[in-house]
């Protein structure tokens, strides 16, 4: 789930920045706060998550490897 999170979230910022963020409200207040502020939540827990997966995966990897 979280690697389809973070596709949608680039795609949704990659297709405003290629339109030149013609659909964004241009103050800064919207557009930091509300734009890349609360959007970035959605970036930032799946990554979390993903990363927390691939730390646990790589531990249990490491404890079946050894004799």
């Amino acid at each position: 789930l979280s690697p389809g999170q973070l596709y949608g979230d680039v795609l949704y910022f990659a297709t405003e920045a290629r339109a030149g963020w013609a659909h964004s409200d241009p103050h800064p207040f919207y557009f930091w706060g509300y734009f890349v502020g609360l959007n970035g939540v959605w970036l930032l827990v799946p990554g979390l998550l993903l990363l927390d997966a691939g730390h646990q995966l790589a531990t249990a990897q490491r404890g079946h490897d050894r004799p």
